[in-house]
């Protein structure tokens, strides 16, 4: 098959486009530049089987109030710019695959595909309006699959990079009071899952996180075991406040979420546990 991905240079996208040509698929990188020209974005979608749409800035930053524009105009606005290209691509691609967020959901209790109830923030918010940009594409007649990202974990980017070098330097602990749920998904299952819903899955929502969701005291924890390393100093959420203002309710909220829907339609995961992705991530 061949896939058009926007996010292509980010951590998920820059990882997805070797997977999938190792698996023998074709790839094209839809740049954040071909939004810009209409034309040019619909003749790179136009004779994909696959679109998988990644785009969007950093949730983890300052939120100022330019800030959260931006978080909007890259996930919504520039889902819906992809949506009115592919209304136009010729021949149009069969399935588009959408990425949101787990921090639609609640913190309270444990969280599926079948939850319907929604957080009243500005990330939940956007995480609707992101989707409901997405599902658009089902008036074009395209299978429309969304997948609710949580902390994707992996070399070389996202979180881990953020905080490996004060994990080395001993200075990891938990955030705020480390209570709130913590789920992830090994960079390799996350690309795994994407081409499992695109080649067998249904339409809708998909949960992309592991079978083993943690809180941050768990996930802090076992990092500083696995790089032997002590794990003493908490971060108050007033230091994340000062830093990241609104956003720190990123790192100081968090949700206990199953991947249901995936594990009913057959899919296995090679890391299954935090203990497993940590230990291939750092060795």
């Amino acid at each position: 098959m061949k896939f058009a991905i926007t996010g292509a240079t980010g951590f998920v996208g820059s990882t997805l486009i070797p997977f999938l040509e190792k698996n023998k698929h074709s790839t094209v990188a839809v740049l954040r530049g071909d939004f810009a020209d209409t034309e040019q974005l619909t003749a790179k979608l136009a004779g994909a089987d696959v679109v998988v749409n990644l785009a969007g800035a950093p949730i983890v930053a300052r939120w100022t109030r330019s800030y959260m524009e931006k978080l909007k105009e890259s996930r919504v606005k520039t889902t819906r710019k992809l949506v009115s290209a592919l209304e136009q691509a010729v021949p149009r691609p069969a399935v588009l695959v959408s990425a949101s967020a787990v921090g639609l959901y609640p913190d309270f209790r444990q969280q599926t595909e079948s939850s319907f109830t929604v957080k009243h923030d500005f990330l939940a918010t956007l995480c609707e309006e992101w989707e409901a940009a997405a599902r658009e594409a089902e008036a074009l007649q395209m299978r429309t699959v969304i997948l609710r990202l949580g902390a994707g974990l992996g070399k070389g980017g996202g979180m881990i990079k953020k905080i490996r070098i004060p994990f080395f330097l001993g200075f990891g602990g938990r955030i705020a009071d480390g209570k709130q749920g913590f789920s992830w998904i090994h960079l390799e299952d996350l690309c795994r899952l994407i081409l499992f819903v695109a080649e067998k899955g249904g339409s809708g929502v998909y949960n992309a996180v592991s079978l083993n969701p943690v809180d941050n005291i768990r996930f802090t924890r076992t990092l500083a075991r696995i790089l032997h390393r002590p794990a003493i100093l908490p971060v108050p959420e007033f230091v994340l406040k000062l830093l990241f203002g609104k956003g720190a309710r990123v790192l100081t909220s968090g949700q206990i979420v199953m991947p249901e829907r995936a594990l009913q339609e057959g899919f296995t995961f090679h890391y299954p546990t935090l203990k497993d992705a940590l230990t291939e991530i750092f060795t």
